[in-house]
């Protein structure tokens, strides 16, 4: 179809003709227009989303050229563009009837049954559309293809379309990122890692690889790789945040906070401040020991966005390391206020009001985070610990087997059923499995005298503890 009237985007002329349509509207005027002045002003009426405007030069082009397939077209999109997809439909399949191998045609007929999540639909559009296209369009419609596999979460589809697209144009970044999150989605870290690395033995100047690289080298545990990889995405482009954020992250995982915190100083070079990047760089500031610093960037953090959640939780973490905890308290609640359905943050307030000796609502705070996450482990023992600091073993029994019910036999809770069972007098059972968990999980025995000194001289515990000692 006539693609001529793109040439009046962005020129010019597209001034002049604008003026004169709003004019001859205006003034109830008629003017002649050709074809391509009037695809040139529903294209530009389009980008600006003025679908009224688009809507009126369509019915004048139908006035003047009431057969002209580029014209339907036309006002098919803008019945796409209005959100009206499913009345464009029958205009596309009346064009596809006359002119069948028509590419522009079948991508917008594709576009629409993508917005109806009718994908199977959209998919044989492109592919049709595939055949005929040129280089730069096969890119485009590469990617057209892989989305909607991706929506219909056939992810080996997905991911093979995209190699495709690499195939046929190896500096296709959309395809490289798109890639790396179908990965992500179907837990492929190491098949990943792989890929790019093979990669990138071609396209070694692909900062958008090395950068995707880096993301699964960090998902599989891999940090130092991950960060020399981040380093080769900002040799290649320097002002590309993401790859500072995730270096900083790996830092952080590897208990590198200071050099995690000159990363975040870096991105501030051609970012603005984000209350995140403040966090992040209090609690780098905090994991250090300069708490005063940490709760700088936690207070300016704030500035940015008074309703930040993590910074609330960052000044709530060191009033608790500094012995606030009323205070701490009031923290966590007001990141509770913001994020209710935060199952870490439960946790954070039920742990600080468990210092507090105020163990009902110690006990309510942790009830409903486990409501928010029922396999949180940390929960689950920060509970049952706060039941046996309130003496309340046979309550603790009950909650233990629900944790045990819920996490498949944690031994961080069995040990915790061991101190209930011999606080309770049930001598015999807390010591036959107490000989289970040492067989299997010596390692977490040591907790047991932190709860029971007594143990220490009880000969049945001692002998047992010597006995199984690897």
């Amino acid at each position: 179809m006539n693609e001529e009237g793109r040439a009046y985007r962005d020129e010019p002329a597209l001034q002049g003709l604008v003026e004169k349509f709003e004019v001859m509207i205006e003034h109830g005027d008629q003017a002649f227009f050709d074809v391509d002045e009037l695809e040139g002003l529903i294209e530009h009426y389009l980008a600006e989303k003025s679908i009224r405007k688009a809507q009126l030069v369509a019915r004048y082009a139908h006035q003047l050229y009431p057969a002209n397939l580029s014209l339907k077209l036309k006002h098919a999109q803008i019945r796409i563009a209005s959100g009206q997809g499913v009345k464009a439909v029958p205009i596309l399949k009346e064009l596809l009837d006359i002119e069948p191998l028509n590419e522009e045609v079948l991508i917008t007929l594709g576009a629409v049954y993508s917005q109806m999540s009718e994908h199977k639909l959209a998919i044989d559009c492109f592919k049709r559309a595939l055949v005929f296209a040129d280089k730069e369009s096969r890119r485009e419609i590469r990617i057209d293809i892989a989305l909607e596999f991706e929506n219909m979460g056939a992810w080996k589809e997905a991911i093979r379309n995209l190699h495709e697209a690499l195939e046929e144009d190896p500096l296709n970044e959309t395809a490289v990122y798109e890639l790396a999150f179908c990965y992500e989605r179907t837990g492929q870290f190491k098949q990943a890692a792989e890929f790019y690395e093979q990669f990138l033995e071609k396209q070694p100047y692909s900062f958008a690889a090395w950068y995707s690289l880096g993301n699964a080298l960090q998902q599989c545990g891999r940090y130092p790789q991950a960060i020399e990889a981040y380093d080769f995405a900002i040799a290649i482009e320097s002002a590309f945040g993401p790859a500072y954020h995730q270096k900083a992250e790996a830092l952080v995982a590897m208990e590198r906070y200071q050099d995690a915190l000159h990363t975040y100083e870096e991105t501030l070079a051609f970012e603005d401040p984000s209350p995140g990047t403040r966090c992040y760089m209090g609690e780098c500031l905090e994991r250090i020991g300069d708490l005063e610093r940490a709760e700088t960037y936690y207070r300016d953090s704030l500035k940015l966005d008074p309703r930040f959640a993590d910074a609330f939780v960052g000044l709530g973490v060191l009033a608790d390391m500094q012995g606030r905890l009323r205070e701490a308290c009031s923290y966590f609640e007001q990141a509770l206020e913001i994020e209710p359905k935060h199952a870490d943050y439960h946790l954070l307030l039920g742990t600080c009001l468990k210092k507090l000796e105020d163990h009902d609502r110690a006990e309510e705070m942790y009830t409903q985070g486990l409501l928010l996450d029922i396999q949180h482990e940390e929960i689950w023992v920060e509970r049952v610990d706060n039941l046996q600091l309130a003496m309340r073993h046979d309550d603790a029994l009950l909650v233990i087997d629900d944790g045990l019910a819920a996490l498949a036999g944690a031994a961080s809770l069995n040990y915790r059923k061991f101190i209930s069972l011999y606080a309770t007098g049930q001598q015999k059972a807390a010591f036959d499995l107490l000989e289970h968990l040492l067989t299997h999980h010596y390692d977490q025995s040591e907790i047991l005298l932190n709860f029971i000194p007594a143990l220490a001289n009880d000969a049945r515990f001692t002998e047992r503890i010597e006995r199984y000692k690897p």
